[in-house]
């Protein structure tokens, strides 16, 4: 998803993509500087030239890129046509984000006994352009005309674009000691070019600082979190997946799904990553069920998908969805984050106590439960249909591509759909809000809830039973089971609503080699006509996919299974997170292919967001899986799978956890496993207002 040769910084929900040589250039595609689904520079250059040697240019030596910003070094091209010519100078070009601000300062080393005179070029150029329209990430819409204008300002000048909403945005830019000797502004571009000299002394270096400051910007969430956890045989890896979630923190408190096309909420990415990370960091889970209860939906709109209940798909920003390019914001095209949503607020209870809860939660997590039982069926199935809107999506599952859910012989499944993992999720919602719900002294809506996920149980296990593959169908539609293999039953397994007679043969089918390699699971089986490794949810690998498969395993006592994905998504991590200093954080999704031609299935997709918010989270859902960790009695255990971590393979691991206010040292080596109480941990909510009004949930029908 970025493009070659290119790399990314990203903080505060700003995005700066930069090329070849550490500029945004408007003649590369997918660079430029993004905010609220606005580009607000499609140029942002700092050209550097040599008075001596005009022509003489640059070459890359080196990138350096990370969650803290990005380094692009460059060395003078040799400035003569003869063999060994001396280069004069090194070049860095440092990008960080801080606030509002892009900054690039641009440091020049001269190699050479004199000093060296060089000419500074500050170019910058924007039409502030949407996301949606940008051809580097998307299938780009036609363009709109904002109107941008340019003005001089102080060593720098302000780019300003008013959209046909009223909406005005700008960028004000500024080179430090410059002096502006341009300032355009066309049909639908504006621009202006800054200029300053620099005298270089013999052997010695200088600076000069380039900024952006970009308007409007959102107010920020307080959010601090740091989850421990050290794996001897991955150094660095879950410190890495630390930093990725931070810096995909959007301000409001929420993690971005992925740089740079998703910076925005996905309400079943953020509560997934919620999930994976929930012992280790609860802050950020309950900052993101904050966040999508405060955004949960209180009235019908057919334009959005809006119901009472219902958890976003996604929130975007920018200028489209007002003027009807898009669909309006926040859209709520999800069959799956809605029963999430209710089941992380059970489970964020179960780690941080029921006095945790707030009333304001405990409210959205029955009225999210009341929505999931209001769309099922009579025997609770949640179905959807595609969103007959142009903008609106198909499927409404996590694979929700145009051609995700496939029949074996490649033909589309036929509307409505009922998703495998997402009858999982509904169960895990039932039964988690009806323990929410006895804790509350509601026995009445306990035991409701309770029965209605029994019935639910027994007729997934029914209808959805494949016996010639001894698993369960993908999903059910129009004209029956859609009787493929995939990694959705995975899902299914982690959320408990598989009997645990049946657990056994749908892990060994999912850990059968047409859906195994060596990076983790494929989202689709290799046996069926429908497999293309080379798409993005019908046989890709998909890291966060595993790791709540590995979780499921787990859940099971199937030790083996858990760290046979344990071993493999934890690999694949380590090498699309670190395998190349240019390029940071943790890909989306990886080629479903176990082919030494494509470094044994672990080669990053080309439509893969990097990094991928769940993806990094999926570092802690493989810590969960293998360590094996839940609570009892209001305290932590672990149960480490069989043979996890005797040997090379995974070694020691050492992990803190958050349980009842209480911080719990974990450390696991050979056969041996400690849990101790270290410190008390900050609260994590205070206690509920019981004086307070609830919804009322049915559960009939």
């Amino acid at each position: 998803m970025i493009p070659d040769g290119c790399a990314l910084a990203i903080c505060d929900g700003i995005v700066c993509v930069v090329g070849e040589r550490g500029d945004v250039r408007s003649d590369h595609a997918g660079t430029g500087v993004y905010a609220n689904d606005t580009q607000y520079l499609s140029e942002f250059e700092v050209a550097v030239t040599d008075r001596d040697a005009p022509e003489s240019g640059w070459d890359r030596l080196d990138r350096q890129a990370g969650a803290d910003g990005m380094t692009t070094v460059l060395v003078g091209a040799a400035p003569g046509e003869g063999r060994g010519d001396a280069r004069r100078f090194l070049l860095k070009k440092d990008v960080a984000i801080d606030g509002d601000v892009v900054t690039v300062e641009t440091t020049l080393r001269n190699y050479t006994p004199e000093e060296r005179v060089v000419d500074v070029e500050l170019t910058v150029a924007s039409d502030f352009q949407h996301v949606f329209e940008c051809p580097g990430f998307f299938a780009a819409r036609d363009p709109v005309d904002r109107g941008a204008t340019a003005s001089d300002r102080e060593s720098g000048a302000e780019l300003s674009g008013t959209s046909p909403d009223g909406t005005t945005r700008s960028a004000t830019v500024q080179l430090e000691g410059g002096r502006t000797t341009s300032v355009e502004a066309g049909t639908d571009t504006a621009g202006a070019v800054v200029e300053r000299t620099l005298e270089i002394p013999p052997g010695d270096e200088t600076s000069v600082v380039a900024t952006a400051r970009l308007r409007p910007i959102r107010g920020r969430v307080d959010l601090s979190f740091d989850p421990s956890v050290s794996m001897a045989s991955h150094p660095g890896l879950f410190d890495a997946a630390a930093d990725t979630l931070r810096a995909l923190v959007l301000p409001e408190g929420v993690p971005a799904a992925g740089a740079p096309r998703f910076v925005a909420p996905f309400g079943r990415d953020a509560l997934l990553v919620g999930f994976q990370t929930l012992p280790f960091a609860p802050d950020l889970t309950r900052s993101v069920l904050t966040y999508f209860a405060g955004r949960q939906a209180s009235t019908t709109d057919p334009e959005t998908l809006a119901e009472p209940g219902k958890i976003p798909h996604e929130g975007r920003r920018g200028d489209l969805p007002a003027l009807g390019r898009s669909i309006r914001s926040p859209y709520y095209g999800t069959v799956d984050a809605t029963p999430l949503f209710a089941a992380l607020v059970a489970a964020y209870a179960e780690w941080a106590g029921e006095d945790a809860i707030t009333n304001e939660l405990y409210d959205a997590a029955l009225r999210a439960v009341e929505w999931t039982v209001a769309t099922g069926d009579k025997d609770g199935f949640a179905w959807y249909e595609p969103h007959d809107h142009d903008y609106g999506l198909t499927h409404h599952g996590w694979k929700d591509s145009d051609r995700a859910i496939a029949r074996p012989d490649g033909t589309a499944a036929t509307p409505p759909i009922a998703l495998a993992e997402v009858q999982g999720y509904a169960y895990r919602a039932l039964r988690g809000v009806s323990e929410l719900a006895a804790a509350r002294d509601d026995g009445d809506l306990a035991q409701r809830l309770d029965e209605r996920a029994g019935r639910l149980r027994e007729a997934f296990d029914r209808e959805f039973w494949l016996p010639d593959e001894e698993c369960y169908a993908l999903a059910l539609d129009a004209d029956g089971a859609v009787e493929a293999v995939a990694s959705n039953q995975g899902h299914a397994l982690w959320s408990g609503i598989v009997p645990s007679e049946r657990a056994d043969d749908v892990i060994g089918r999912l850990l059968a080699p047409d859906m195994l390699t060596d990076a983790g699971l494929r989202t689709y089986s290799a046996s069926h006509v429908a497999f293309d490794p080379l798409s993005y949810h019908r046989g890709s690998v998909w890291p966060h996919d595993t790791s709540i498969a590995a979780m499921g395993c787990a859940r099971y006592g199937r030790d083996d299974a858990a760290a046979v994905l344990v071993e493999r998504g934890l690999d694949a991590l380590a090498a699309g997170a670190t395998g190349d200093s240019g390029r940071w954080g943790f890909p989306e999704l990886l080629v479903g292919l176990n082919d030494s031609d494509v470094n044994e299935g672990r080669a990053r997709h080309p439509d893969s967001c990097e990094p991928a918010a769940w993806s990094a989270g999926s570092a802690f859902g493989f810590a969960r899986a293998a360590l094996g960790l839940g609570v009892e009695s209001g305290t932590p255990v672990a149960e480490p799978a069989a043979g996890f971590g005797s040997g090379p393979c995974l070694g020691t691991t050492e992990a803190t956890l958050h349980c009842r206010e209480q911080r719990y040292a974990v450390r696991h080596s050979g056969d041996s496993t400690v849990v101790m109480p270290t410190c008390r941990a900050s609260a994590a909510g205070g206690p509920p207002d019981s004086d307070r009004d609830h919804p009322e949930v049915t559960t009939d029908g």
